[in-house]
């Protein structure tokens, strides 16, 4: 009896001491768990939090008080480059589908703006949701990096190097949270402005879609690509790994939307609508940065210097207002000057008067991707009486300062990156815009990192575009023709019997199968250009006149059909983004 006693006391407390190690296993699980599931949000949270607060501050500023991002961002929409009905999708849904997704928008067309609008508003989801999988947001973890930063290593070192999380590198080969991915958002590709350099940021990013291969398993990344229009072959280098989208203009809507949301009240809203009408600008506020310069400008009471309508007289207006208020960075340049008479004296009565001057040189630097500091050194050297860095031996610092003084730069690191490159390119083209040259003007519209600034001359100095009619003959005339088409660079280029024969002319020129100068392949660069136009309704309706339309030669008929054949098959084979 004692000994079944005793067997069943021992039965007892092993049972017991097997339930509470259990207990305590399962315990220890638990809080294993929990801590592990909190790991990973906490070491996302400063990500997250850098997100959110460069989000907080919309980055269009005219000295005051603006409305953070998130209140006056008017959502967009894209259309498929290929797709056969111009059909938009919402850009939210690209963010969220499966694949990889090239961008593309015109100049100030808002593509870092929405790059900066949506981590922002990713972040936040991230952080109200704790760390708890049942509150997390759906979607992705969004970060961010300028292409710039892909010339020189692979995407996963630039992201360890763009955010170091606290001296623990960022690793997108790891799932940043359980069951989630990341989307890359690789901003600005056409800011590489060297064609090597560029090859290099295209072809990395090519790999990245090509790797791994169909039978491997996914990555824990996508990428999106933001970028101003690229030529076919670069294009060709993305291939079908990263379907492209063309960022569709504001409407009407979305203009009354941001007025809406920028404004107090409804009336101020509807005058400033009202006096968008009376600059005959209605058109032109259609692009996101022309629509927030005339949205500042308004609210700033710098409505009525506007000495003319138009939008380049609004933007001059714009940049004027900037380097007013930058203005003291010179005078304290000139001031520091005139204490080391004789020569700082008439150095400093050189430099008073050439503040624009001083910054157009800059800019122009900036967008041939030179040093913007360096290259007024050396042009104040070669043009002032005496060098100024002669007299001063900061003033390389005094050049700095300048131009950080006028909001168009920030500063990057050691050097100055900008930060409205539509301006900035508004302001390389004075020259041009000053001393109008229409031959300089199409060789530049040919040149791939100097168009967007031949855009800004046209448009400055108020020609038509007449003068092409004559050119269109010639496939560089075409082609200059059809960058001015896609980049909406004048009024005047919106006539649609002018857009029909850039359209005819293009069509032509293709399909004989044109070469330019230096062997360069024209007829590719012609189907590029009316695969672009004809994402959009109008230019697309064009091409279907002229396809059927008698008046025009039987060659040019058969081009546009064959056109639409090319691009409904291309259509089918392309891989959508889901």
């Amino acid at each position: 009896m004692d000994l079944d006693v005793s067997d069943m006391v021992a039965s007892v407390v092993g049972g017991s001491v097997t339930l509470v190690t259990a207990i305590v296993t399962a315990t220890v699980a638990v809080r294993r768990h929990t801590r592990g599931r909190r790991d990973w949000w906490t070491s996302l949270r400063p990500v997250w939090r850098g997100a959110a607060d460069a989000g907080i501050v919309h980055p269009h500023r005219f000295g005051g008080y603006v409305k953070p991002l998130s209140e006056v961002y008017v959502p967009r929409r894209a259309v498929p480059r290929l797709a056969p009905s111009g059909d938009g999708v919402d850009v939210a849904d690209l963010l969220t589908g499966t694949g990889n997704v090239l961008l593309i928008g015109e100049p100030g067309s808002g593509k870092t703006a929405l790059v900066r609008y949506e981590s922002a508003r990713s972040a936040r989801r991230w952080l109200a949701g704790r760390g708890r999988r049942r509150r997390s947001p759906p979607g992705p973890v969004l970060v961010s990096l300028p292409a710039t930063a892909l010339v020189h290593q692979p995407l996963p070192a630039a992201l360890a190097e763009a955010y170091p999380r606290e001296g623990v590198p960022l690793d997108v080969e790891q799932a940043p949270a359980p069951g989630r991915r990341w989307l890359v958002c690789v901003d600005a590709l056409d800011a590489v402005a060297d064609p090597d350099e560029r090859a290099v940021v295209l072809n990395r990013l090519a790999e990245l879609a090509r790797s791994p291969g169909p039978s491997g398993p996914p990555r824990p990344w996508r990428v999106l690509v933001t970028t101003r229009h690229l030529a076919e072959d670069e294009l060709a280098v993305l291939g079908d790994g990263y379907p492209a989208y063309h960022l569709a203009h504001f409407t009407d809507a979305d203009v009354a939307l941001l007025a809406a949301r920028w404004f107090p009240d409804g009336a101020t809203a509807r005058r400033f609508l009202d006096w968008t009408h009376a600059q005959r600008i209605t058109e032109p506020v259609h692009n996101p940065l022309t629509a927030t310069v005339a949205v500042l400008v308004w609210e700033g009471g710098q409505a009525e210097a506007a000495t003319r309508p138009g939008p380049a007289a609004l933007l001059d207006e714009f940049v004027r207002a900037l380097l007013r208020g930058g203005r003291t960075s010179l005078d304290a340049a000139c001031a520091a000057l005139r204490r080391s008479p004789p020569e700082g004296t008439a150095v400093a009565a050189w430099l008073d008067t050439r503040h624009t001057d001083l910054v157009e040189v800059a800019a122009t630097a900036a967008v041939a991707g030179r040093d913007p500091v360096a290259a007024v050194v050396d042009w104040s050297a070669a043009h002032a009486p005496a060098p100024p860095a002669a007299v001063l031996p900061d003033w390389p610092a005094h050049v700095r300062q300048i131009l950080l003084a006028t909001d168009l730069f920030r500063a990057d690191r050691h050097a100055l990156a900008s930060v409205w490159p539509s301006l900035v390119e508004y302001l390389a083209a004075g020259p041009l815009a000053r001393d109008w040259r229409p031959d300089e003007w199409v060789t530049l519209m040919n040149t791939g990192s100097a168009r967007f600034v031949a855009l800004q001359a046209i448009s400055r100095a108020a020609v038509t575009p007449a003068f092409l009619r004559a050119r269109l003959t010639e496939p560089v005339g075409a082609i200059a023709a059809g960058h001015l088409l896609a980049g909406r660079g004048t009024a005047a280029a919106g006539a649609p019997s002018f857009r029909a024969d850039v359209l005819a002319a293009l069509l032509t020129h293709w399909s004989g199968g044109a070469d330019g100068p230096g062997g360069r392949d024209a007829a590719r660069e012609c189907f590029s250009l009316l695969t672009t136009l004809a994402a959009d309704r109008a230019d697309r309706d064009l091409l279907h006149e002229i396809a059927t339309d008698p008046r025009r030669p039987g060659e040019v008929r058969r081009a546009a059909a064959l056109f639409f054949a090319l691009r409904t098959r291309n259509a089918h084979r392309s891989r959508p983004a889901e």
